[in-house]
Protein backbone atom coordinates (compact mmCIF):
# COMPACT_ATOMS: atom_id res chain seq x y z
CA UNK A 1 0.00 0.00 0.00
CA UNK A 2 1.31 3.56 -0.88
CA UNK A 3 2.19 6.05 1.43
CA UNK A 4 -1.30 8.39 0.52
CA UNK A 5 -3.24 4.93 0.70
CA UNK A 6 -2.67 4.03 4.26
CA UNK A 7 -3.39 7.60 5.24
CA UNK A 8 -6.41 7.64 3.45
CA UNK A 9 -7.34 4.54 4.53
CA UNK A 10 -6.60 5.95 8.37
CA UNK A 11 -8.16 8.81 7.96
CA UNK A 12 -11.81 6.63 6.83
CA UNK A 13 -11.59 4.63 9.93
CA UNK A 14 -10.79 7.73 12.29
CA UNK A 15 -13.83 10.49 12.95
CA UNK A 16 -10.87 12.28 15.05
CA UNK A 17 -8.66 12.45 12.51
CA UNK A 18 -11.64 13.31 9.82
CA UNK A 19 -12.53 16.38 11.81
CA UNK A 20 -8.84 17.64 12.36
CA UNK A 21 -8.77 17.60 8.61
CA UNK A 22 -11.95 19.69 8.35
CA UNK A 23 -9.36 22.33 9.91
CA UNK A 24 -6.45 21.90 8.16
CA UNK A 25 -5.84 25.38 6.34
CA UNK A 26 -2.49 24.08 3.97
CA UNK A 27 -0.63 21.45 2.24
CA UNK A 28 2.00 21.55 4.78
CA UNK A 29 -0.41 20.84 7.88
CA UNK A 30 -1.71 17.80 5.84
CA UNK A 31 2.17 16.68 6.00
CA UNK A 32 2.60 17.18 9.81
CA UNK A 33 -0.68 15.53 10.77
CA UNK A 34 0.14 12.38 8.31
CA UNK A 35 3.87 12.55 9.95
CA UNK A 36 2.04 12.64 13.43
CA UNK A 37 0.45 9.68 12.22
CA UNK A 38 3.31 7.77 11.71
CA UNK A 39 3.65 8.26 7.96
CA UNK A 40 5.38 10.15 5.31
CA UNK A 41 3.77 11.50 2.77
CA UNK A 42 5.96 12.90 -0.24
CA UNK A 43 4.72 15.32 -2.89
CA UNK A 44 3.97 12.81 -5.58
CA UNK A 45 1.78 11.45 -2.34
CA UNK A 46 0.21 14.81 -2.03
CA UNK A 47 -0.42 14.85 -5.97
CA UNK A 48 -2.03 11.24 -6.14
CA UNK A 49 -4.54 12.46 -2.52
CA UNK A 50 -5.61 15.15 -4.91
CA UNK A 51 -6.01 13.52 -7.85
CA UNK A 52 -8.17 10.96 -5.93
CA UNK A 53 -10.37 14.07 -4.21
CA UNK A 54 -10.73 15.72 -7.21
CA UNK A 55 -12.33 13.05 -9.17
CA UNK A 56 -14.51 11.77 -6.21
CA UNK A 57 -15.67 15.17 -5.94
CA UNK A 58 -16.22 15.64 -9.45
CA UNK A 59 -18.09 12.54 -10.30
CA UNK A 60 -20.73 14.01 -7.90
CA UNK A 61 -21.39 17.42 -9.37
CA UNK A 62 -23.88 18.35 -11.44
CA UNK A 63 -23.27 18.93 -15.95
CA UNK A 64 -22.37 22.32 -15.32
CA UNK A 65 -20.36 22.35 -12.46
CA UNK A 66 -18.49 19.34 -13.71
CA UNK A 67 -18.10 21.05 -17.06
CA UNK A 68 -16.60 23.82 -15.66
CA UNK A 69 -14.35 22.53 -13.73
CA UNK A 70 -13.17 19.95 -16.16
CA UNK A 71 -12.17 22.76 -18.15
CA UNK A 72 -10.41 24.57 -15.96
CA UNK A 73 -8.51 21.28 -14.20
CA UNK A 74 -7.50 21.07 -17.99
CA UNK A 75 -6.11 24.11 -18.77
CA UNK A 76 -3.37 25.86 -16.27
CA UNK A 77 -4.34 29.30 -17.36
CA UNK A 78 -7.78 28.65 -16.23
CA UNK A 79 -6.87 26.84 -13.04
CA UNK A 80 -4.29 29.79 -11.95
CA UNK A 81 -7.37 32.20 -12.56
CA UNK A 82 -9.82 30.21 -10.68
CA UNK A 83 -7.45 29.61 -7.69
CA UNK A 84 -6.74 33.57 -7.94
CA UNK A 85 -10.86 34.07 -6.99
CA UNK A 86 -11.35 35.66 -3.94
CA UNK A 87 -15.20 35.74 -4.09
CA UNK A 88 -18.09 33.08 -5.07
CA UNK A 89 -19.24 35.89 -7.75
CA UNK A 90 -15.58 36.01 -8.98
CA UNK A 91 -15.70 32.11 -9.43
CA UNK A 92 -19.40 32.70 -11.11
CA UNK A 93 -18.01 35.17 -13.75
CA UNK A 94 -14.75 33.29 -14.32
CA UNK A 95 -17.15 30.66 -15.61
CA UNK A 96 -19.10 32.35 -18.12
CA UNK A 97 -15.53 33.89 -19.50
CA UNK A 98 -15.25 29.89 -19.91
CA UNK A 99 -18.69 29.41 -21.87
CA UNK A 100 -20.12 27.71 -18.64
CA UNK A 101 -23.39 29.87 -17.17
CA UNK A 102 -22.51 28.81 -13.21
CA UNK A 103 -24.76 29.89 -11.01
CA UNK A 104 -23.91 30.84 -7.14
CA UNK A 105 -26.07 28.15 -6.40
CA UNK A 106 -24.56 25.81 -8.32
CA UNK A 107 -21.24 26.83 -7.08
CA UNK A 108 -22.16 26.41 -3.62
CA UNK A 109 -23.76 22.85 -4.74
CA UNK A 110 -20.20 22.16 -5.50
CA UNK A 111 -18.88 23.79 -2.40
CA UNK A 112 -21.25 21.09 -0.95
CA UNK A 113 -20.38 18.15 -2.17
CA UNK A 114 -16.45 18.86 -2.07
CA UNK A 115 -17.35 18.72 1.83
CA UNK A 116 -18.87 15.53 1.69
CA UNK A 117 -15.69 13.90 0.87
CA UNK A 118 -13.82 12.31 3.48
CA UNK A 119 -10.08 13.52 4.04
CA UNK A 120 -8.19 16.16 2.37
CA UNK A 121 -8.98 18.09 -0.81
CA UNK A 122 -7.77 20.86 -2.25
CA UNK A 123 -10.99 21.95 -3.46
CA UNK A 124 -12.36 21.89 0.08
CA UNK A 125 -9.39 24.57 0.75
CA UNK A 126 -10.46 26.56 -2.17
CA UNK A 127 -14.29 26.78 -1.29
CA UNK A 128 -13.48 27.91 2.39
CA UNK A 129 -11.62 30.92 0.83
CA UNK A 130 -14.61 31.58 -1.15
CA UNK A 131 -16.66 31.16 2.27
CA UNK A 132 -18.79 28.68 0.89
CA UNK A 133 -17.20 26.47 3.47
CA UNK A 134 -16.45 26.94 7.15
Amino acid sequence: MMSWQAFNAKVAESLELQARIQSIASPMELLILAREQGIELTGADLSAIAQQAYHQWSAGLDDQARRFFGLVHANPELNQALQQCQTPEAAVTLSQTCGVELTLAELQQAAIAANAIVGFSFEKLWFRSLGLLE
